[in-house]
């Protein structure tokens, strides 16, 4: 309260009071205690005197812009003629009270306060847009702002780096400048529902620079609602991932000649020991042969044909990790694949003494899968899950289908033996097998059935514990 009578501030303080206010104040009469009270605590509204013995009221209103402070100045006197009172306006005051009329003076205040929280939120969210803006401009990712219909109203310098289109010959355009054809109505139908139910969409696109070079981004689509709830922008942050990926291909180019190495010293140690085997066989026979029974002779030629069925038992396998080189993809119905899975396993497990669980969530419609392979992928899994349970008191396998995430996971669990913890990481190793009799390549052929379907497998398992398979697949179309 800039006033000078302690008289004049009692009767504004005493209006105020019989309007409903409890006013904290603090009474100045000149420059210096104003600036001081200015900074000594934060006040909500400025009343002023406008002719002071030491004082003015367009004094004060240039000490309060001086200070920085957005706050209402209402200029209260009885000495003031309308040519000062619009001066003191034009000046930034914003509003005058005669002190003869103190009825206006809580409705003055009332306004003002109301006006300086609207202004005050109004410049927070300026604040917090500048913010943004400059977060997005500074981004590493490319960041994209669209209407509803796709037509761009914002990107960063990332995405002008990213690809090669500047500001000016984007905003205003189509997103689907950067499409690169591949990428069918089919993938945009599934994003745009997959913004419209969860209001996001992650993934990774093809796309195609300004100079027609293609290249690989991930990206995340999000919405951007109204308070009312109607979406009214789409936000993309884009990161360009093809020099990962080649790096990535050129790291798996040196695992898979890893992987031939290991195959071919596989081969080698596989069919030379039975080869070796056999040579030892046919030169004892070929040094005893005259003096040899039939029966005796039977005998070698036996243990010659078990050293060629070891052969031909490798040979299948090696034959399986290249059966299904061209996949057939296509929508496999999960509930009755399933039903005639089971149909060939139960028999062979019900002589064992196996009980098989299953369920299948109803949200698991489809898969989108080669059903030959699939079914080999199971085939393999479950045989595994019946050595496993060799002797085991009540042995049981559990097998659940279920919908996560646009993809299909089929579990397969047993309580069988298990697997110890550091030999887990070896189990897609060629030729690495934890079974007296494996060749080691069952779950290498699961794994590469899965890549070729888009899908992966984990395996969980402790000694004594069972073990657990996930397979994901992804879903099929409507």
């Amino acid at each position: 309260m800039v006033e000078d009578s302690e008289d004049d501030a009692r009767l504004l303080l005493l209006e105020l009071r019989r309007n409903g206010y409890e006013p904290v104040f603090e009474r100045v009469d000149s420059r210096e205690d104003m600036e001081q009270a200015l900074t000594r605590r934060q006040w909500d509204i400025v009343i002023s005197d406008y002719i002071m013995p030491r004082f003015s009221g367009l004094h004060a209103l240039s000490v309060l812009k001086d200070s920085g402070l957005d706050l209402p100045f209402i200029i209260v006197s009885g000495n003031i003629g309308e040519d000062i009172a619009v001066e003191a306006m034009r000046k930034g005051a914003h509003d005058y009270i005669i002190k003869g009329n103190l009825a206006r003076l809580a409705p003055a205040v009332e306004r003002e306060l109301r006006d300086a929280e609207v202004r005050r939120a109004s410049k927070q969210a300026e604040e917090e847009r500048v913010r943004l803006a400059a977060a997005a401009e500074a981004a590493a990712e490319a960041v994209v702002i669209t209407d509803t219909r796709g037509i761009v109203q914002y990107v960063n310098p990332a995405f002008e780096k990213m690809t090669g289109y500047a500001k000016e010959e984007t905003v205003g355009r189509d997103l689907h400048m950067l499409d690169s054809g591949k990428q069918d109505a089919d993938f945009y139908r599934t994003l745009r529902d997959s913004l419209k139910r969860n209001g996001v969409w992650t993934g990774r696109l093809m796309s195609k620079k300004k100079d027609g070079t293609l290249y690989h981004e991930d990206c995340t689509y999000s919405v951007i609602m109204s308070p009312g709830g109607e979406i009214i922008n789409y936000v993309s942050i884009k990161r360009d991932v093809t020099e990962r990926l080649r790096l990535e291909s050129v790291a798996e180019a040196v695992n898979t000649m890893e992987s031939i190495g290991y195959i071919f010293s596989g081969v080698r140690h596989e069919i030379g020991n039975p080869l070796n085997s056999i040579n030892m066989i046919l030169g004892l026979l070929k040094s005893k042969l005259d003096g040899l029974s039939k029966e005796a002779i039977r005998e070698y030629v036996d243990r010659i044909a078990a050293q060629l069925s070891n052969i031909d038992g490798l040979l299948k396998s090696l034959k399986g990790f290249n059966m299904y080189e061209t996949l057939e993809r296509q929508d496999v119905q999960i509930p009755s694949f399933i039903e005639k899975f089971l149909s060939l396993v139960k028999e062979d497990f019900q002589k064992k003494g196996i009980a098989i669980d299953t369920s299948v969530d109803p949200e698991a419609k489809r898969a989108y899968a080669d059903p030959r392979a699939l079914q080999q992928v199971l085939l393999n899994i479950l045989t595994n899950a019946s050595d496993a349970m060799n002797g085991k008191e009540d042995p049981k396998v559990m097998i659940s289908v279920s919908w996560t995430g646009g993809m299909i996971r089929i579990r397969v669990e047993d309580n069988g033996c298990g697997i110890p913890e550091k030999k887990l990481k070896d189990l897609f190793r060629p030729f690495y097998t934890t079974k007296t009799h494996g060749t080691g390549l069952g779950l290498v052929i699961v794994k590469k059935m899965l890549t070729k379907m888009n899908g992966t497998i984990e395996i969980t398992s402790r000694k004594d514990g069972g073990t657990r398979v996930d397979i994901f697949i992804p879903e099929g179309k409507e």
